[in-house]
């Protein structure tokens, strides 16, 4: 492993050249020996002085490599030449920066990066010549990120296209017969008028199927939430970009998630241009829209429970007062699924209802095996499917780009829960459905968001998602559309019957 850089310090002012003579032979050697090996640091191969430019290359092997190197010598640079000749040093411009990196896999094919002008790959050796990189990029270690990201992307290609861990834990007895629809509900429940399709996984949720979600939110609020002693609370569904990049999402899937982008002025004038074109032509003109659109700013909310973690960011907790135990289900989320929905099983936009907590490691595991158990309950004795209990690969390190192999823990990170159909649904050729996921996060948002407890001890957290939307979905393919033929569990909050329809909607 080798790196190489050629650099300069632009100063205030000329140099001279006995002070950096004696720097370089006296404290400099010292400075990049600090912190590695004996032998092993970093290297001055040489140096020159042209006016108030001072040249500089250097080379490390795995031990202070030239990014950290250089700063070390701007930080003792700027001490000595601000006392001695008060000048400073302006900025460092990096002219070359050279890599030969030994890698743990060998590339299977050409990986891209930003800050790259070529990545070229040799048996287990990667050579990176890298190209704009400035102060910033030296100061925050992005090559230190670089050569992580590279390796995640070797990591990727021997993984991509193979299926996650999955090992089934715990499974229902056969039910798929006792159902009473044997095909997608989608079509039937647009003719009976209880949705509305309003766009590309968007639908609108008419009086009928409205109740039956709202039953069900309360059933899980009654059965699940309050004997766990869970306090509601309101999480914001609109992300800002730096809480979505400790999450690892940011990252991880932007390729998943809708981003929010403000106006670039409130100036009607600025947005004249926009008008005159959709009164003339009669089109939306999201062309011209997108001119007068800022970068995005916020996403909206992909997993319900990112603002859960913004709320003790920098905090210092009293493990003595936990657990912390909060659920919200104050608005939907969303998801871009592309193109390809056609039913109501998976949708862009969708109503969860998020259980978070915050706890020592045992009782994060305890607290979230109690939610999955109770869940559990509800859909085999209420609902009377056909389900399967799955431990799986841990989502949210999958979503953060984290290395998720098989689990060697006495816990499990994540649970899955999966209701068998008796078809295949119409956006995926699949005969299953995925209702809620259970985790634990062990501290991986702690660290993220740099919450610490008082004594230092661990400190978990962990989430729940459950979603009343597939949850109806599934609940009237096992139990139909007829109202009389629903459990006395839902009926009790709906009322006698199911809310009647205007008689427009069938005009």
């Amino acid at each position: 492993m080798r790196f190489e850089m050629d650099a300069r310090f632009i100063c205030s002012g000329s140099v001279k050249s006995e002070i950096i003579d004696n720097l370089m032979k006296t404290k400099v050697p010292v400075l990049l020996q600090k912190g590695a090996p004996n032998g092993e640091g970093g290297k001055v191969l040489s140096y020159s002085i042209e006016g108030d430019v001072i040249k500089i290359t250097l080379s490390s092997g795995r031990y202070v490599r030239p990014h950290d190197a250089i700063m070390r010598i701007n930080k003792l640079l700027s001490a000595e030449l601000g006392k001695s000749q008060h000048i400073g040093i302006r900025k460092i411009e990096v002219d070359r920066y050279e890599i030969w990196y030994n890698l743990t896999q060998k590339a299977l094919g050409e990986i891209k990066l930003p800050f790259t002008r070529k990545i070229e790959f040799t048996n287990s050796e990667a050579h990176i010549l890298l190209t704009d990189i400035d102060q910033e990029a030296l100061e925050n270690k992005y090559i230190d990120r670089l050569l992580k990201r590279l390796e995640e992307k070797i990591r990727h290609q021997y993984t991509a296209g193979k299926g996650e861990y999955i090992e089934t834990v715990r499974r229902s007895t056969p039910k798929l017969q006792q159902y009473r629809m044997q095909e997608d509900p989608t079509q039937e429940l647009m003719n009976k008028k209880w949705v509305h399709r309003f766009g590309t996984g968007i639908w609108t949720i008419l009086p009928p199927y409205a109740a039956l979600m709202r039953a069900i939110e309360e059933l899980i609020i009654e059965k699940v939430a309050k004997p766990l002693s869970f306090q509601e609370v309101f999480l914001p569904k609109i992300v800002p970009l730096e809480v979505q990049r400790k999450k690892g999402q940011l990252a991880g899937i932007p390729n998943e998630i809708w981003w929010v982008c403000p106006p670039r002025s409130r100036d009607p004038a600025e947005w004249e241009t926009f008008s005159d074109y959709v009164k003339i032509t009669g089109k939306d003109a999201s062309e011209e829209l997108y001119r007068n659109l800022g970068s995005p700013m916020f996403s909206l909310a992909y997993a319900q429970c990112e603002p859960f973690y913004d709320i003790w960011e920098g905090k210092v907790i009293d493990g003595e007062k936990l657990p912390i135990k909060f659920i919200d289900r104050y608005g939907p989320t969303w998801r871009y699924e592309a193109g390809g929905l056609k039913g109501l099983e998976r949708l862009t936009e969708f109503k969860r209802i998020e259980f978070t907590w915050l706890a020592s490691p045992e009782e994060t595991v305890e607290i979230r095996d109690e939610v999955r158990d109770k869940c559990l309950e509800i859909i085999d004795q209420i609902f009377e499917m056909e389900w399967r209990l799955d431990a799986t690969t841990a989502i949210y390190l999958e979503h953060a780009g984290e290395k998720v192999e098989k689990e060697e823990r006495n816990y499990v990170r994540t649970y899955d829960l999966t209701v068998l159909l008796p078809f295949e649904t119409s956006s995926r050729p699949e005969k299953e459905l995925e209702i809620s996921s259970f985790h634990v996060h062990e501290d991986f948002y702690a660290k993220n968001f740099h919450w610490k407890e008082k004594k230092g001890r661990p400190l978990w957290s962990g989430c729940a998602g459950i979603s009343p939307t597939r949850w109806a979905y599934v609940f009237v393919i096992r139990h139909g559309l007829e109202f009389d033929d629903w459990p006395k569990e839902i009926k009790q909050y709906i009322g006698d019957k199911l809310p009647s329809l205007p008689e427009n909607l069938f005009m």
